[in-house]
This record gives C-alpha cells, sequence and structure tokens, in this order.
C-alpha cells in the first residue's frame, strides 16, 4: 500500500504523517518502522532491501520515504509501484508539490493521497477555533478572526501563536481573549506590501516616509525597493537613473538614493 501526502501546507501534512505512522505503531509494531531520505540516493536500494527482507516474526512494515522526489520520476515509480497493492508492507511519501506525469498513479486508487492546500476563508477560521479549543486557548470571534488575517498562510505560525496564548487564557481563567489584547501583544496583520509602494509615490512627504520605514521593517533590501519603484515610478525615471548611476559609482547607497528622493 502507498499512501501519498502533499500540499504546501506544512503543518497540517505533517500532523497527517504523525498520525498514520502512529496508528501503525498502536496497531502493529515499531519493530516494522523505517526512515529513508532518498537526497541520499543510496537509500532507494537500503528501502527496498528492507521492505523486501524477511524476518523471523515477519511483522507488517511502514517505510517513511523523506525527499522522494529527488529521485528521478521513472526510477521512482519503478520502485513504488511493485508496493501499490500489498498489504504486508506500507510506504509513506510526504511531499510539497503534485506528482509529475510518471508519478500520477499517486493520486489515484489503490494508492490512498490527501492533498493539504493552505486553508482559506470559512476553513481556514474554523481551522483556528479548533486549534484553540484543543490548547485550550478561549478566543473571542473579534480575536479569531484577527489571528486569521494576521496568519493566512503560516499555520505553523499560528499554532505557535495559539501555544503562547493558551498560558496567557489558562492565566485569566473564564475570561476570552479579545482581539485589543492581541494588540497590546504588538499581533498586527502586515501592511500590504503594494499599497506601501504605492505610498512611496504618495503626494504627502509623510506618508512617503511612513510607507518607506514600514518596507524597511519588513526587512525588504532597499535595492529591491529602489528597483520596484523606478519601474513603476515612470515620471521619476530620469533621476531614477541618476541616483543609480550614482550608487553604482560608489557614492551613495541604495537606502541614502530612497531618502533622497522621497524628500525632495
Amino acid at each position: 500500500m502507498i499512501v501519498f501526502l502533499y500540499g504546501h501546507d506544512d503543518y497540517r501534512r505533517t500532523e497527517k504523517k504523525r498520525a498514520v505512522i502512529a496508528e501503525f505503531v498502536k496497531k502493529r509494531s515499531a519493530m516494522g518502522l523505517e526512515a529513508f531520505d532518498f537526497e541520499n540516493k543510496n537509500m532507494q536500494t537500503a528501502a527496498e532491501e528492507f521492505l523486501r527482507t524477511r524476518s523471523l516474526f515477519d511483522v507488517p512494515k511502514l517505510v517513511l520515504v523523506e525527499n522522494a522526489f529527488e529521485l528521478e520520476a521513472k526510477q521512482l515509480a519503478k520502485f513504488l509501484k511493485p508496493f501499490l497493492e500489498t498489504k504486508e508492507s506500507t510506504i509513506l511519501l510526504s511531499e510539497k508539490d503534485k506528482p509529475v506525469k510518471a508519478l500520477a498513479f499517486l493520486l489515484e486508487k489503490p494508492a490512498i493521497s490527501q492533498k493539504f492546500d493552505a486553508l482559506t476563508g470559512a476553513e481556514w477560521l474554523a481551522f483556528i477555533k479548533a486549534a484553540a479549543k484543543e490548547r485550550g486557548a478561549n478566543l473571542a470571534p473579534a480575536a479569531a478572526q484577527l489571528l486569521a488575517n494576521v496568519f493566512q498562510g503560516d499555520t505553523w505560525g499560528l499554532v505557535t501563536e495559539l501555544e503562547k496564548l493558551a498560558g496567557f487564557s489558562a492565566a485569566r481563567g473564564a475570561k476570552m481573549i479579545e482581539k485589543n489584547d492581541l494588540i497590546e501583544f504588538d499581533l498586527e496583520v502586515a501592511p500590504n506590501y503594494w499599497a506601501l509602494m504605492n505610498g512611496l509615490k504618495s503626494l504627502d512627504l509623510r506618508s512617503r516616509l511612513y510607507a518607506f520605514e514600514s518596507m524597511l521593517a519588513l526587512s525588504d533590501p532597499p535595492a529591491k525597493i529602489f528597483n520596484i519603484l523606478a519601474a513603476q515610478w515612470q515620471e521619476k525615471t530620469p533621476h531614477m537613473a541618476e541616483y543609480d548611476l550614482a550608487v553604482k559609482s560608489g557614492k551613495v547607497d541604495y537606502e541614502e538614493a530612497l531618502v533622497d528622493l522621497l524628500v525632495s
């Protein structure tokens, strides 16, 4: 049997992988569990030997294959296909990407596949509420929505935050964690990148400087900001070209050029 987990939500995919392993150990035995990292090409041979070798006790086997897609697709297919319908051996794969055509059988029966895309909308909010309840973090609806906005697409970050909030919630007893509590923890939605980029072109000096400081706070390199702005701010193209030449000749750096441009 082959179990194939895939998708860009690493947290939920990893949790499912752990659940499959835990269920196997509970029902079978840890004696039959082995992991092989195919980033090392020799591990394919080692995995085949483990799967085909019969022990005195003949226990069922679960093979966890890490980095399976590092192996050439046709070679990986040749390794996997003989085990598609075996009952005594299970191969578990967990990958970010959807399989290429040569491995499309991973998405079809008898293989078992499950996709873990990033959750959005109502599904994402429901996940947050369930994860908060599981950890004992008593969230008000507005607080849950703020977390949904802040951590959209970042399940690991969300769960880490909920672990912290669980302790805070326990200290407050039955009192709910409100949105304002989260704001006091300096939890806020990251500014919209392109809105900030447009802010750099504002007629108002304070708006331009605020946008620039916000982009630097996001750890954006000044060179990146300069080059994107140069491509968008066409009326400033001649000035941007002069600043670019000054940077490349060592007279100023990109941050100094941007400040000079924005205050002028």
